[in-house]
């Protein structure tokens, strides 16, 4: 049985709209509408610092994400998601909080190391939730589903944030934000978990130390969408910084045209994986993202800007939504949690590259430069697509719903 066709035993019956999926689609839109006005919030208030240092604060987040993501994993699969998820929402809202006391970048890296677990922990026990209890049938098609409720987000989230900051103060954007995350803790505890991978006699519970804390069957795949993470983590530091420097106007509009297109591409990506397969849509979708980063570097008026955006949009959520997918094809029911982490630690690692380590090419060369190099990851990605992902086989393991142990345990 091949990869993409492959479904779980305890795959859940067909019905694809249930009342925890629809719960699940708030508690992830309520939770980006904060993210994406953070997306702003953060670099706007640290503008007079030097570049390095609004990439440390920024990347904070990504570098907490990255060194706990896999522990959120072995957490979320030993059980109790739901725990997980409500620590995650609480965390965030506090984080927020801090941020409104705008107590200047060194007090801002603690609060955005606490953002960056809490992140992790609310996305990762959601999305193993919500992928449980996806139809194998149409898994792409709900995947698209879920992700474009946070895609929707950033319509409107990083533009409101920039007329807050405007027409009031950052400490009221703060506040908004915060009351975004709240709400997606409350929508979060609504969705319950109606489907735990322990509750069946096909999928016993293993304890938390005989787990992987990085997923074999989600690793490469999520390596792949790395590559079109790395150049977001440089976009969102350093956009509104070269907004100003070439005036290409309200970088919100960047992020609304961004989010359009992902409307689109997610509306249609999972759908299409399904019928065509994965890869026919992750290589043209990391092709369209590479052409948006060369046409972003090269940006002098506003429209370009926008044009680069719905490029990208496209690129980045049509990579998204079928590498997901294929991830849940290749995993047993019970490792998802791991699985989920070791995918989302790729938007951590993509931060550090973009915000962190570019911000030193960044204050060596400038920023049309930065988003040219970026261009190179999406090449990348292709390459590892085709020569170690497209056809790969399934590991035993992911045959049925025992997880894989971890060596020596």
């Amino acid at each position: 049985m091949s990869a993409r066709t492959f479904a779980h035993a305890n795959d859940p019956p067909t019905r694809l709209f249930t009342r925890p999926f629809w719960l699940a689609i708030f508690a992830v839109h309520a939770y980006f509408v904060s993210y994406y006005m953070s997306l702003v919030q953060i670099p706007k208030v640290l503008e007079n610092e030097p570049d390095w240092l609004v990439g440390l604060v920024v990347g904070m987040l990504g570098i907490a994400g990255m060194l706990t993501r896999p522990l959120v994993g072995v957490w979320v699969d030993a059980g109790n998601r739901q725990r997980w998820l409500r620590i995650g929402a609480v965390a965030t809202v506090i984080a927020f909080a801090g941020y409104a006391l705008d107590l200047g970048p060194w007090w801002a890296l603690p609060l955005r190391a606490l953002h960056g677990i809490a992140m992790g922990l609310f996305t990762t026990a959601l999305l193993a939730i919500v992928t449980g209890l996806l139809p194998a049938d149409r898994r792409g098609l709900g995947v698209g589903v879920y992700q474009t409720s946070n895609t929707v987000a950033g319509l409107y989230g990083a533009a409101l944030a920039i007329w807050l900051i405007a027409d009031a103060s950052f400490t009221v954007a703060f506040a908004i934000a915060a009351v975004a995350a709240a709400l997606a803790l409350l929508f979060g505890v609504l969705v319950g978990d109606p489907d735990p991978p322990e509750a069946g006699p096909a999928a016993p519970r293993v304890p938390m130390r005989a787990r992987r804390w990085i997923s074999t069957t989600a690793l490469l795949p999520a390596t792949v969408f790395l590559t079109v993470t790395a150049p977001f983590g440089a976009v969102t530091t350093f956009l509104p910084l070269f907004a100003d420097e070439r005036s290409l106007g309200n970088v919100g509009f960047f992020y609304t045209a961004l989010a359009l297109a992902q409307l689109t591409a997610r509306s249609s990506s999972g759908w299409l994986s399904d019928r065509l397969g994965r890869p026919r849509v992750v290589v043209p979708a990391l092709a369209i993202a590479l052409i948006a980063l060369v046409v972003l570097a090269t940006a002098q008026r506003q429209s370009t800007l926008l044009v680069a955006a719905a490029l990208y949009g496209l690129g980045i959520a049509g990579t998204q939504t079928s590498i997901v997918a294929l991830i849940v094809d290749r995993t047993p029911r019970v490792a998802l949690g791991s699985a989920m982490a070791t995918y989302t630690m790729a938007w951590d690692v993509g931060t550090v590259i973009g915000a962190v380590a570019l911000g030193a090419v960044a204050g060596a060369t400038s920023y049309g430069t930065v988003f040219a190099l970026c261009a190179l990851f999406p090449a990348l990605g292709i390459a590892l697509f085709l020569l170690r992902v497209r056809d790969r086989a399934l590991p035993v393991d992911a045959r049925s719903d025992e997880p894989r142990l971890a060596a020596g345990s």
